[in-house]
């Protein structure tokens, strides 16, 4: 498996003891999975975490319509992406739904992303609905 990275957006993170929710993309970036988790009060759609991810990392894209995101970088590619909670106290990931933009995360490698990306939330346990 390629190295793997979370990134949160609009998440507490560290010690916070407060559940968060909203949506989340599962990337590949250069031969680097992501997983990009946005709050439900800082990115509302799919395709508005997409852009932000690609800003954040030097990606240039276009909105060619309302809603119709085009990025330009061949290296990167989206391979789903869902809704999800995490619990900081019970130390649970819960992941379900898919994006109607791009599909749905693959469920099959995504526990093994999460516990290998070094991060606050790669000791939690991952529940796929």
């Amino acid at each position: 498996m390629a190295e793997s990275v979370i990134v949160v957006l609009g998440c507490p993170e560290g010690g916070a003891q407060s559940p968060c929710e909203g949506k989340f993309l599962q990337l590949a970036l250069a031969g680097r999975d992501y997983l990009v988790f946005a709050a439900a009060s800082v990115h509302h759609y799919h395709n508005q975490i997409l852009a932000a991810f690609a800003a954040t990392n030097g990606i240039t894209y276009d909105w060619l319509e309302p809603g119709v995101l085009e990025v330009k970088d061949p290296t990167l590619t989206v391979r789903g992406g869902g809704r999800f909670r995490v619990d900081p106290v019970a130390r649970v990931i819960e992941v379900w739904d898919n994006s109607q933009a791009y599909g749905r995360f693959d469920a099959a490698c995504l526990p093994a992303q999460v516990a290998a990306a070094g991060h606050a939330w790669s000791g939690f346990a991952v529940r796929i609905e």
